[in-house]
């Protein structure tokens, strides 16, 4: 555009003609302007496009993160919740269980103020782009319109240009033409005196005889037509000095032009170096400009970065805080593993002790056996030496009876021991493996998940590492681009405007020279108009002199009544606009009354149901709390009743071994009644059987009313903890509530000192516009008096130079008539005084009645003001109040439904885990109920291993007790 125009503007050079019209010009340059600004409008969009595109992929990218991190935090509450189900750790799930909620409703609440800030951020690009493209169109238009301007005035510019050449075109063409004629008549006449000569001498040779008497006339002719050839010369020298003059003028004022047109050229490089300097002013400032904006937003962006950067910081002290509280628990692990790993020496103790003994027992038994069969031999000797002898039957019966149940005893002896030693060692190995299989998986376990933990914690750290090093990157390269675009369209900028600005100087200079030839021709012909004017003007004064006096006087009295008339519109104003006012207050205080009264209704049916529900609250937990001191006082009373059965089941046992002892006792010291054994330790047996069963039936109800009462004071414990968790929460609203009720009265005062200022600027501007415009009434009026008491002034004093005139040049009336006219100028000047006077009374009459009315209303504007202030200011107090309590109703409100929504997800995780606490018990009772019927068995078959022996033994003494009857 800017180059178009500076090529129709300069002007055409010496001798050069304009081939071709000007009317193609203005549709090129519109299209080159319309496609420069459509690109520009384009690179805008597409810049634009680009900035919401990134900001666009920076949300999902955020929005992904959040979903990868509630992902990773419901994975790890399950992973949580699976170990601590398989560990039994009900406090610390439920610890981590809230650190996790915690956690995630701060990652919601980030990803919200993220989401927010996107959306502002969007907003502002908008508004940015909406208040862009309207400033593109606004300079878009003007510079259509500067351009049409410059179109036109290069148009004109270029038809003077080529008229002028075309003239000048002319001018050198009929020159040209008057010398070509004059070559072309100085040709012929040469040519012809040429002839003429050769003519002449022929027929001077050829009649040279024959006109020797002509001689003389021929000379004189020949000499005629010399002086006629010098005359034809000379004139022809004229001719081309002529020429040769025309051409020095054309020359000069070609010359003239080009020196005109330089220092024309000159002065406008002069200007378009001003303009430059100024450009570079403008630029540099435009420049710091962008460079301090730049900073705004590196700082922005540095900012927002430093936040994100804080927030993974916390996120990642988070996951390290979760990592101490893992090594914590493997710690925990570890030195339950050390307990554990000790009593598993304590068994290996025990178990070698066993085994000592069980070699203890073993050697005692060979040494038995040996001495069983010692005693046999020597029984045998002992039985063949009676038999040889013959003795008494009897004392051999009796004698063998008695070595027969010496032996019977020590083989029962024998394999009770063994029987025993091969149990103990059965159970130590089943105890020991069980042990051994617990630490190894328990190992194992607390080796995995906290290998898992650590790999988890450090691939979230290096994958959040990683996403901000390429945040950092991606911003970075974003600004760089979007840094290197903004400059290049700024130098852009900067250049079409330099452009611009040199072309509308040359417009302007252009406009200014035909601007000054148009003034003075118009101020030539105004001046013409203007004496033709006076001429006219002069007879008419006259005229209407007489007149304006009558309009005098008939103007001061429409002039009072109309001061009359407004004096009672303001005060009718005055009235309606308090009027209007008072109604205005009344209905906004009633609208206000009405909807604090409905706010305040409803405030306080929330806070009475409020009331109710804490009241239920306390009175539940009133009842929970005496439900948990009688359960623990009947738990005491079971526990008490459990000690005394097991203390009688112990007295029982032990009175059992005690009369076992005394029947081996009495079998060591009473061999004789051996017959009769055999019912009495199947009856003791028998007992001993129920009671080891009574015992076994009081141990298990003993382990369901422990796992019963331990069941129940985590059942406590926990209610403690919801207990303990209510009244903080209970505290922390307090604080919060105490906190909004002093934001609430900081906001009440601003808002009412905001209000009162309202109302006073209001109040000023209101009586600065009314006596503002009372006073450019009164001073258009006065104006309008005053410029026509000077105009009847400007015509006395014309009429009477002309009447001085008039009696200069024409004394030869008289001096009737100059008595007269001086009579008609004093009766002027003291119609004029008495006019001025007239005039000057209702003026200040007005202005000190106007005055003091203005005092009056202004007093009772301030009174009323003041007024309306007060009961303005008591209303906003009222509803300010009424509004505060609205806040603290809607906050209390959605305090308790966050308390209520907040309970109940709390209750649901604790019934959750109750149940899985419930589960994991469960299955700890199924072990302890399979550990205690594999030692029921155990019981069981050392009973039955007893009953065997106990039957062989029987066996044997029928069998010895035939093979004696035989004998």
């Amino acid at each position: 555009m800017a180059s178009g125009a500076g090529k129709a503007a300069q002007p055409p050079g010496p001798g050069s003609a304009v081939n071709g019209t000007a009317a193609d010009f203005p549709n090129i340059e519109q299209e080159l302007y319309d496609y420069q600004m459509h690109s520009k409008m384009c690179k805008k969009i597409a810049q634009l496009t680009k900035v919401i595109y990134s900001l666009n992929m920076r949300n999902e990218e955020q929005e992904a993160a959040l979903q990868a991190l509630s992902h990773a935090h419901h994975d790890e509450l399950h992973r949580i919740l699976m170990e601590t189900c398989h560990e039994g750790e009900g406090s610390a799930l439920r610890t981590r269980l809230l650190e996790l909620q915690e956690s995630l409703d701060e990652q919601q609440r980030v990803g919200a103020q993220v989401q927010a800030d996107f959306e502002i951020f969007r907003i502002q690009v908008e508004e940015r782009e909406r208040e862009t493209e309207a400033e593109l169109r606004k300079e878009f238009e003007e510079k259509l319109k500067a351009a049409v301007g410059e179109l036109q005035e290069a148009k004109a510019q270029i038809s003077a240009s080529q008229e002028e050449s075309d003239r000048l075109s002319k001018d050198l063409e009929k020159a040209g033409e008057q010398i070509q004629e004059l070559d072309a008549k100085c040709e012929e006449l040469q040519k012809s005196a040429d002839e003429e000569i050769k003519r002449k001498e022929e027929d001077r040779q050829r009649e040279d005889e024959e006109k020797k008497k002509e001689k003389e006339e021929r000379q004189s002719e020949q000499r005629e037509d010399l002086e006629r050839v010098k005359a034809l010369s000379e004139e022809l020298k004229a001719l081309k000095e002529e020429r040769d003059r025309a051409e020095e003028e054309k020359r000069r004022a070609v010359k003239e032009e080009r020196e005109r047109w330089e220092q024309k050229v000159n002065d406008l490089n002069e200007e378009k170096e001003e303009m430059r300097k100024k450009i570079e002013a403008e630029w540099r400032e435009e420049r710091q400009r962008w460079e301090e904006r730049e900073e705004e937003e590196k700082k922005g962006m540095h900012s927002a970065l430093r936040e994100r950067v804080k927030r993974a910081e916390a996120e990642v002290e988070g996951h390290l805080e979760r990592l101490a509280e893992s090594k914590r628990s493997t710690v925990k692990l570890q030195e339950r593993i050390q307990d554990l790993e000790e009593e598993l020496e304590l068994d290996r103790r025990r178990v070698t002790e066993a085994e000592g003994v069980a070699k203890r027992a073993e050697e005692e038994l060979a040494v038995a056996k040996e001495r069983l069969l010692l005693q046999e031999d020597e029984l045998q000797s002992r039985a063949e030496e009676l038999l040889n002898r013959g003795g008494c039957e009897v004392c051999v019966c009796a004698e063998m009876e008695e070595l027969r149940s010496q032996v019977s005893r020590l083989q029962s002896r024998n394999r009770e021991l063994e029987l025993q030693s091969s149990g103990r060692n059965s159970d130590h190995a089943r105890q020991i493996r069980q042990h051994a299989e617990a630490l190894s998986s328990l190992r194992s376990e607390m080796v995995r998940a906290q290998t898992e933990e650590l790999r988890r914690i450090q691939k979230h750290a290096d994958d959040e590492r990683d996403k901000l090093q390429k945040e950092i990157e991606k911003e970075r390269e974003s600004l760089q681009t979007e840094r290197e675009q903004e400059k290049d369209q700024f130098d852009k900028d900067r250049n079409k405007m330099r452009r611009e600005r040199d072309e509308e100087k040359e417009a302007l200079h252009k406009e200014v020279e035909e601007v000054r030839e148009r003034l003075r021709r118009e101020k030539e012909e105004e001046v013409d108009r203007l004496r033709k004017e006076l001429e006219v003007e002069r007879v008419r004064i006259r005229s209407q002199l007489d007149k304006n006096i009558e309009q005098v006087e008939a103007e001061r009295a429409n002039v009072q009544l109309k001061l009359e008339e407004e004096k009672k519109r303001l005060v009718e104003k005055a009235e309606e606009d308090r009027k209007r006012l008072k109604d205005q207050v009344r209905k906004a205080i009633e609208e206000v009354m009405r909807r604090h009264a409905a706010e305040l209704n409803s405030v306080q049916e929330a806070l009475s149901s409020e009331k109710k529900t804490n009241q239920e609250v306390c009175v539940r937990l009133e009842e929970e709390r005496r439900a948990a001191e009688e359960l623990r006082s009947r738990l005491e009373r079971e526990r008490d009743e459990l000690g005394t059965k097991l203390k009688d089941a112990t007295s029982e046992v032990s009175r059992l071994e005690s009369a076992i002892q005394q029947r081996d006792k009495k079998e060591k010291v009473a061999p004789e009644a051996a017959p009769s054994c055999g019912p009495q330790c199947s009856r003791l047996e028998e007992e001993l059987h129920q009671a080891r069963s009574r015992l076994a039936r009081i141990q298990e109800e003993a382990e369901r009313q422990r796992d019963r009462q331990q069941r129940e004071i985590a059942s406590l414990r926990a209610d403690k903890h919801r207990l303990e968790e209510k009244v903080l929460e209970q505290s922390r609203l307090n604080t919060e509530r105490s906190l909004l009720e002093q934001s609430q009265r900081h906001t009440e005062d601003r808002i009412r000192a905001e209000c009162e200022d309202r109302l006073r600027a209001e109040f000023r501007i209101e009586m600065n516009a009314a006596v503002a415009e009372s006073e450019q009434r009164w001073q258009n009026r006065e104006q309008e008096m005053q410029s026509q008491i000077s105009e009847l002034q400007g015509q006395l004093s014309e009429s009477q130079a002309e009447k001085k005139k008039a009696g200069q040049g024409d004394d030869c009336h008289g001096n009737p008539e100059i008595e007269r006219l001086r009579k008609e100028v004093q009766d002027t000047k003291e119609i004029n005084k008495k006019l001025r006077d007239l005039l000057q009374e209702p003026q200040t009459q007005s202005s000190t009645e106007e005055r003091h009315s203005h005092a009056m209303a202004l007093q009772a504007l301030e009174k009323q003001a003041k007024e309306d202030l007060l009961s303005e200011r008591n209303r906003l107090q009222t509803m300010h109040h009424l509004e505060l309590d609205k806040q603290r109703a809607e906050l209390t409100q959605q305090h308790t439904e966050w308390s209520r929504q907040m309970t109940q997800r709390h209750m649901q995780q604790i019934e959750d885990l109750q149940a899985q606490l419930q589960a994991h018990t469960q299955m700890m009772a199924l072990q302890q109920d399979l550990k205690q019927q594999n030692q029921y068995q155990v019981f069981e078959r050392q009973l039955d291993e007893s009953r065997c022996a106990m039957l062989e033994l029987q066996r044997e003494n029928t069998a010895l007790k035939k093979q004696l009857k035989d004998r």
